[in-house]
Order: structure tokens, then sequence, then C-alpha cells
């Protein structure tokens, strides 16, 4: 796709000029307005009720800030194309399309105005410069990097980072003044850092030392630069023709996801960070003569032994105060104080940073709505509805009285008092799939469409796996995940702990849809697809719900109630058969402190606690029948099904309470039980798999005093086929491979296991942690883009770069492309392999 100029009613644009000029309008030069990026602009007012100036379509969803100066409004889409428009009326001035053709989408670096030019940066690794007032391109740079951060203006120069954590320092006009790049400087890495053929090669393993990725926006205080490069904080003072490194600040243990970043009046660096299961805080980080004084704004902490959320965005600063948004209902915006109160504003569930104006704030919500909350008293929260109720994932700029924010939906919007225009009633349809699979394996036989593979969850397939790799695409997502994404009708589906599913194209990762339900508290749970629908178990500690959703548009279908919690244990989503959909579950409540409870056989669940099985209509959510094993002993939130050759197999793990557990042969039809047993069941942590007539049974306890073995099963009457030689854990499940069995051992072993009689054939000795691997043979794959060539006893062939923060979720193949959606650090990631990763470079790459 060519870069190309579109010049609209030139002698308007010009009048329009002139008239701001002499009408000394107010700007909003960059995103939160100023370079720390603090959202404070108190000087600033609107007045309510706010109604529609003007709403303009451009050509994707936008998921950046607009910028106003010199009475005109300048955005960039979700496809790369900067649009200009008249502030007052969103008029069209002149629209630029930045080049990268189909892989430059999801575009969320947002512009900023320096003088004369507006800068941007693009997921195809390009900079621009453009002359703000006629679109022409005056200077255009490859980077070599997808670019995530916005850049930043201040001290008479601009700022920006790329992904790969290289800081830009510019003239207004984009000349070079010097570069810096985090993976030369402090990780004394020089070969492609996008390659983990070179990682391996250099470093043997890309772990959380080796991360480098800039997905969030940095800030500037004064002359000193401050970049979150992967899990570290970095200090870049401005010297003129180089940067001055004047500190660093990273985890000793294991260096967090950054997850937004702002700076105070007095230097001080707020990071919304991250590690694993909700666990975080808003950390304040001081320079001081080199070192780093690290403390945390209390309110902000939470974890997954409490009922609060994660933030995905940056703070915003006023005095002492902290302002915070966070996709909880009805704690979307919070108020932070410094004698430790926490006060809830009445804001949205929001992934979007919030504006602070004189006495108000004002934050777009994941509903769809643009919220003006008040900061003080008892007046009335004011929202807008946009025109399809899609998410506001970016912050609003403010001037002259009058709001402007993009939306989701594809529309640029201007509010202001008096608005009486109509909402847009053309749908762009940006749902529709722009770019089809172009693999040799997009057929629908060929998707990983759910969480083990198959409805067996032998969580192995054969794609035609072999060297050598390469990134297709990467794009960000706001939101944690514990489980892996599913592939179905060209699309990668993915279910957030905090309660958003949304849906990106295989070939490119351009967002689709995303929708959004409140009431989700820390919720692995993963969507399994078949034939155009998405069914979605989505759990909270008032209710969870079993969801049906058009797999096309994300449209609610229907929604079914079930119980109890998803934990960490319960692996796996509902299995879909004929006219049913048929999932496990407890009756049990809990508090937020046992939400998540633990898979050593101590918790043992509670006498309320009883285990189900149900099943509703394909079509309707009707409930068909439920068969309760309480009989049996307590549990059901730790337990999992196969379906093998039209049988529904159920083992539930009742947590050393009586017998260990039941394990039963089910018709999925009616319900009625074939067969059950109270000798082997899963024991913690593993759901059941099957193949050939056999079924495997692991789990996170031991099962012969402190001996722990995986079960073999003969599926005709439940009898033991074999046990295995004892190893340490087999947790997530037991893999079936063509000749081997594989399961894994948290920070210990994996192990290959044979078929035929459980014994250790080959140990895979590197400690990951509650690492879910996948085996597309004859490699087995794992997170960050690590794979072993299992018919080499687990030789590592592939490993890097490091995305995430921790090694919880593994890589999968689906459709010819190998597929990772991190744990925390919120990066998705697609790469190619043998033909096709030879005859196409990633978009980004220099020559």
């Amino acid at each position: 796709m060519s870069c190309r100029t579109v010049r609209i009613a030139q002698t308007a644009v010009l009048l329009a000029v002139g008239v701001a000029a002499a009408g000394a309008a107010e700007d909003w030069p960059q995103l939160k307005y100023d370079c720390r990026h603090s959202g404070n602009v108190s000087e600033r007012s609107v007045s309510v009720p706010l109604g529609l100036i003007a709403a303009a379509p451009v050509s994707d969803a936008v998921f950046t800030a607009p910028v106003v100066v010199n009475g005109r409004v300048y955005v960039v889409d979700g496809a790369g194309v900067a649009w200009c428009f008249k502030a007052d009326t969103l008029a069209p001035v002149w629209r630029f399309e930045s080049s990268g053709g189909k892989a430059n989408c999801n575009n969320v670096s947002s512009p900023a105005v320096a003088g004369r030019y507006l800068h941007f940066g693009t997921m195809a690794g390009s900079y621009y410069v453009l002359d703000a007032g006629s679109g022409e391109p005056v200077k255009k740079m490859e980077t070599g990097d997808p670019i995530f951060s916005a850049p930043v203006v201040g001290s008479g120069r601009v700022y920006v980072a790329t992904l790969g954590s290289r800081v830009y320092a510019l003239e207004p006009d984009g000349t070079v003044c010097w570069v810096w790049d985090f993976v030369h400087q402090r990780l004394a890495f020089t070969a492609n850092r996008w390659s983990g053929e070179d990682w391996l090669r250099i470093r043997g393993r890309a772990g959380w030392r080796e991360q480098f990725c800039c997905t969030r926006n940095l800030a500037l205080a004064a002359k000193t630069v401050v970049v979150p490069a992967g899990g570290t904080i970095c200090w870049l003072e401005d010297a003129g023709d180089h940067a001055e490194l004047r500190g660093a600040h990273c985890g000793k243990r294991e260096a967090p996801a950054c997850l937004g970043l702002s700076i105070d009046e007095t230097g001080g660096v707020y990071r919304q960070w991250t590690r694993r299961d909700n666990g975080g805080s808003v950390e304040v980080l001081r320079l001081r003569d080199g070192e780093v004084e690290a403390e945390h704004v209390r309110g902000t902490e939470t974890s997954y032994r409490g009922a609060g959320s994660l933030s995905f965005c940056s703070v915003s600063l006023r005095g002492g105060d902290v302002y915070r948004c966070r996709p909880e209902e009805s704690f979307g915006l919070c108020r932070h104080t410094p004698d430790q109160k926490t006060e809830c504003l009445g804001g949205p569930p929001s992934i979007a940073p919030p504006i602070l104006l004189r006495d108000r704030a004002v934050c777009g919500g994941l509903d769809g709505r643009l919220y003006v909350v008040p900061l003080g008293g008892n007046r009335e929260v004011r929202s807008f509805k946009t025109a399809f109720g899609k998410a506001i994932s970016a912050p609003v700029a403010v001037c002259d009285g009058r709001i402007y924010f993009g939306c989701e939906d594809g529309y640029l919007y201007v509010l202001g008092q008096g608005g009486k225009a109509p909402l847009p009633s053309k749908d762009l349809r940006l749902h529709e799939i722009r770019s089809p699979l172009t693999s040799k394996l997009a057929d629908a036989k060929n998707d990983w469409y759910t969480n083990f593979g198959n409805l067996a969850n032998t969580n192995t397939n054969r794609q035609g796996i072999e060297p050598p790799f390469r990134m297709k695409w990467i794009r960000r997502y706001e939101g944690t995940a514990k489980h892996l994404s599913v592939c179905g009708g060209g699309r990668m589906y993915t279910h957030t702990a905090e309660g958003q599913i949304f849906a990106v194209e295989q070939e490119t990762g351009r967002l689709l849809w995303r929708r959004y339900f409140p009431g989700v508290h820390v919720s692995y749970t993963s969507p399994i697809y078949h034939e155009g629908r998405l069914w979605v178990p989505q759990a909270g500690l008032r209710e969870c719900r079993l969801r049906c959703l058009d797999a096309a548009t994300g449209a609610l279908l229907w929604e079914a109630p079930f119980s109890g919690s998803p934990s960490w244990n319960r692996q796996l989503p509902p299995i879909v058969y004929k006219d049913f959909v048929i999932y496990q579950f407890g009756t049990g409540r809990y508090t937020p402190r046992t939400w998540l409870f633990e898979h050593q056989s101590t918790f043992g669940f509670p006498e309320d606690h009883k285990p189900l099985v149900r099943a509703w209509n394909l079509a309707s959510g009707r409930e068909v029948w439920t068969r309760d094993f309480s009989k049996f002993g307590s549990g059901g939130d730790d337990a999992g099904m196969c379906l093998m050759d039209g049988t529904l197999y159920y083992s539930c793990y009742f947590g050393g309470k009586g017998p260990p557990g039941v394990t039963a042969a089910i018709e999925p039809e009616t319900g009625r039980v074939l067969w059950s047993t109270t000798e082997y069941a899963v024991h913690a942590g593993c759901t059941v798999s099957g193949e050939d007539g056999r079924i495997y049974l692991g789990g996170y306890n031991p099962v012969e005093g402190k001996t722990n073995r995986v079960w073999c099963l003969d599926a005709r009457d439940g009898s033991l086929i074999w046990k295995s030689e004892p190893l340490s854990r087999a947790i997530h499940v037991v893999t079936v491979g063509e000749r081997f069995l594989f399961t894994y051992s948290q920070y210990k072993h994996g192990y290959l296991l044979d078929k035929g009689n459980g014994k250790i054939l080959s140990t895979l000795v590197p400690g990951y942690r509650c690492t879910r691997f996948t085996l597309s043979e004859p490699y087995l794959l794992g997170p960050n883009f690590t794979l072993f060539d299992i018919s080499q006893g687990f030789k590592p062939v592939h490993c890097g770069p490091a995305l995430d923060v921790l090694v919880c979720i593994g890589a999968f193949a689906s459709n010819g492309r190998i597929l990772y959606t991190a744990n925390g650090s919120g990066l998705q990631a697609c790469s190619v392999y043998g033909e096709e990763a030879t005859a196409a470079p990633a978009p980004w790459e220099a020559d």
C-alpha cells in the first residue's frame, strides 16, 4: 500500500486556519495533554449536559487519542491512516495513508504536534513527520520495530520509543539527534532481537531478564525521558547529541510488566505493574543520585486473594491525588489520596486513562459511553452513549469546552454544550475480516478451536512446523490471561481474566470486535469455537454465566447461569456435541481470599460444594440435563471432561477429603452414567484426555503416599491399564502424541512417557513455572516461542524473543501459524515457519 495524501476543500482549509489563529483557540498537542502524561488540565472545564456536535467516520477502529491544534483535530486510526478535520465541525481537511499494507493495523501510537509538524509511528515500523497544515510527508524513518509508544513533545524536541526499545530524540522536523538502544546498551545483544534462533544461539534461553518490549507510552520530565523497556524502567537524560543513562529499575526476582506510566511534578514515576495472578499495584519510583527509591500508592494493591482488579492504563495525577481507571464494575474510576483513602468516583469499567479538568474527570468506558464524572460533591455522573456501543479505549482531548475522542466503532466524536447532531447511523462493519487466512492450512480441520486442541483434549496436532521461523505480527491487549486463545473462522479469540472477550484476524492480528461483561473476576477460562459460535464461561464472586456469542460479530446470543470458581484448576471450556453444550462446575461460593484456591490436597472442598455436570441446548441455552455427583464427595471446581467416540468422560478431584475423586463415563445426549469409579480420578490442576479407547488422568498432588503418577484407564469400564513411573507432578493435561505422552511438573520437569506402559523415556530439565505447553509434532511449544524437538529428547530449536514476564502460557499451532498470547505483558503474536518464513519477512524488519 503506497503513501498518499488526499486534500479536501483546500480553500476552506486556508480560511479555517486563519479563523483559528484569530480566535486563539485552545490546543491539545499530545496524549494526555502534557509530556509527563499527568492528565491534569485544571484550567479547563466543560459544561453539562453535553450533546453531539459532530461525528466523522475514519477507515478503522480508533485506539489512539486525538490532538487539537490551531482549530484542527488530528487522529490516527487502527489502519495507520492519519486524518485532519476542522475542530468545530469535523469537516475533513486531509488524510494520509501510511505504508505497510494489511499488516499495518492495530495502531496505538497516538499522534503529537510539534510546531508545524505532526508526528506518529505505525505498527509497520515506520515513523512519520507530516506537515500539519497540508498532510504532506516531511520525513519517514524505518525503525526496524513496530511502534506502540506515542511520541512526546518537550524541551524543543520529540521523543519516541519503538517496541524494540530503540529510543529516538528528534527535532520537530524529524531530524534525528540521537538514538539509544536498550537491547544493545543494557542487554548487550546485537543480533536480531526478533529472532528466537539468535536468542537461543547466543543466550540459550530468553527469560525475564531478556525482556525488552516497550509496549506502553514513555514520558518526559524536563530533559529526562523515562522508558518502560520490558520490565525495566530507564531514565535517559538528553545530553544534546547523545543520551546518558541516569538510572534503571528492575525486579530482583522477576521483572514486572509495565501497564501504564506517568510522571508527577516532582519527577516521581508512577507505574502500574503486574507479574501474575492479578498481583500488582501503582508503584512510585524516584531517582536520587543514581539510586531508585520505590514505594507504592496505598489502595492500588491487587492480588489473587483480593476482590480488586488490575488497571491497564496510566494513572492521572493532581497534587498528591492519584486517579486510576480499571475494568471493574462500580470501581472504574477511583481517587487515591495521600492519607491512604480510596474513593470510588462512579466512573465506568475502563482501560483508558482519565483526563482531569477543573472539577470533573472525563474517561471512556468499555461499554461504549463517554463519562463526565464530578471530582467532588454529590453531582450527577453524566454519560454520552456512542452509536454502536463499542469501547472507547484511548483518552480524550478537551479544548474550548468541547470533548474530542475516538471510538472502536470507527468514528471520531466531538461533544459540546448545545450539541444536537444525530448519532451516526452507518455501521462501518469493522468486525468483517479484511485479510483472510493465506495459509495452506486454512481449512477448519486445522483449527485449534478449544483450549486443549480438540474435544478429546489430546493437546496436540501436526501442522508441518519446521525451521526457519519469523514473526508475522504482534499486537497489544489490555488484560491478563492464563489459558490459550482459540481459533476458528479465520479469527483468534481471547478471554481475559477481567471480563473482556475479543476476536482478531489470524492473518494480521487486526482487532475485529471486543465485548466486555461486568462482574467477572480473575476468571482463567478459555472459549471454545464451533460452527460460527463462541462459548465462554465467565465467573465472578457474585454470579457466573456461560455466554454464547456470535463469533463473527461478538453479539450475545444467550447466557445461562452456573456457579463456583474457575480458579486456575478448572482447565476446560465447555464441550460442544451435536445439539448440546456441556460444562462441569461446583455449587459452592467463595470469598475473595479463597477464590483462586490452591492445588494442594489440604484445601478440602466444603460439603455444600456439589460436583455438577450440565448440558444446555446449543441454540437456545435451555437446560437439558444435570448430573449431581455429590454422593461420592464434595467439589466440582477442580474437574475436567473429554469427549471420545461419542462418550463423555468426567473426572473430579475432592481435595483430599474422603475418596480422592470420581471418574465417570456419561452418555452426552441424556446425561445417563454408564460407569463410575472412585479409585482413580484427576488429582488437582489437570483435566482428562483420551485416545484409542484409553483415558489419562494426572494431577498436582501425589496419589500413593508422597508418590505422584499418571493413570491410564480403559474407557470401556474405568479399569486400570497402567500407572506411570513416579513423577513429581502432572499438571494441566496429559498430552497425547503419536508415539509418546507428555506431561509437565510445575517448577521442575517435563516428561515423555511411553504410551504402552507409562515408563519415563526422557526428561525436560529447564524449570519452568506452571507452564501450559502444547504439542505440534515433533515440537513441544512453550512460552516466548520456545520450541523443543521431542524426537531428539527435548532438543531446543527456538527460544525468544522474551515477550512475557513469566512463562505461564505456551504457544500453540493453528492453521499453519504459531500463535502466542502472553500471560501478563499484554502481548499477542504470530509466527510463521518454513517456506512462508523464508518468503515473507516481518513488515517492520529493516533490510
